[in-house]
């Protein structure tokens, strides 16, 4: 009995306790850190990293849906804040597609959308599937965009956020155009999906956007197919006999 009284006995065993409950309960942060399961969770915002550090996905809520962020820069993106949605990014960090929804009431009725995209390397999207809504004027497809062999944070810090602050009127309107005659904001490529008209829907357009060969089929059965010349007249039309 007089050893275990034994100061030397005392201080050794609280020792090994000590020692005992920290490896418990490290142990138990260590598994916690690997792995845990919640039955629900109320969050605004997820950020997903890498063992570096990196954001490798962001799934969030539409008022903290980042912005676009390119060579370690950050760029204002327009509607990016009707949804939520989830973003990724690439291994340099660069914003390389998303998945977004959104919908709401409008003073004239309502606004509704939804895309998946996919964006070309240091560049905007150049495959997406879209849905797009406006009071009942609804389109939905899959879109192909061209997309200049440029560094978009370059050509947004140089040429086009200069010709965004620039008042709205005649020049401005002029400079948006030189910018879309350069190819320096894309071009749609290609359409395959139903228009705002109702029309099932295959268009496919030259280097700078404009449409040169249509396919389309009226909600009523009416097939036609045309071919476009550059100021989007139609040069040939062939449409099948009538019954």
């Amino acid at each position: 009995m007089k050893f275990f009284s034994n100061p030397r006995f005392l201080v050794t065993y609280s020792g090994v306790l000590t020692a005992a409950f920290l490896a418990a309960v490290l142990g138990g942060f260590a598994q916690n850190e690997r792995k845990t399961t919640f039955a629900q969770i109320d969050v605004q915002r997820i950020n997903v990293v890498g063992p570096d550090g990196k954001t490798q996905l962001v799934i969030s809520n539409r008022q903290e849906m980042p912005e676009a962020i390119l060579d370690g820069k950050t760029f204002t993106s327009h509607g990016r804040h009707d949804g939520a949605g989830l973003i990724f990014y690439n291994a340099e960090g660069d914003e390389d597609g998303g998945l977004v929804f959104s919908g709401r009431r409008t003073s004239g009725g309502y606004q509704a959308g939804g895309g998946l995209l996919f964006d070309q390397y240091k560049q905007d999207q150049t495959v997406g599937i879209e849905y797009e809504d406006e009071n009942g004027q609804r389109s939905a497809g899959l879109h192909v965009w061209d997309r200049p062999n440029k560094d978009l944070a370059e050509l947004m810090e140089q040429r086009v956020l200069p010709v965004e602050k620039m008042p709205n009127g005649p020049a401005k309107t002029a400079a948006l155009n030189k910018l879309r005659q350069e190819g320096l904001l894309g071009a749609s490529r290609v359409f395959v999906g139903k228009a705002p008209d109702e029309k099932a829907l295959l268009t496919l357009s030259d280097a700078k956007g404009r449409p040169r060969l249509r396919l389309s089929v009226t909600p009523d059965g009416q097939a036609a197919v045309e071919f476009l010349n550059a100021e989007g007249k139609a040069v040939n039309r062939v449409v099948p006999p009538r019954e």
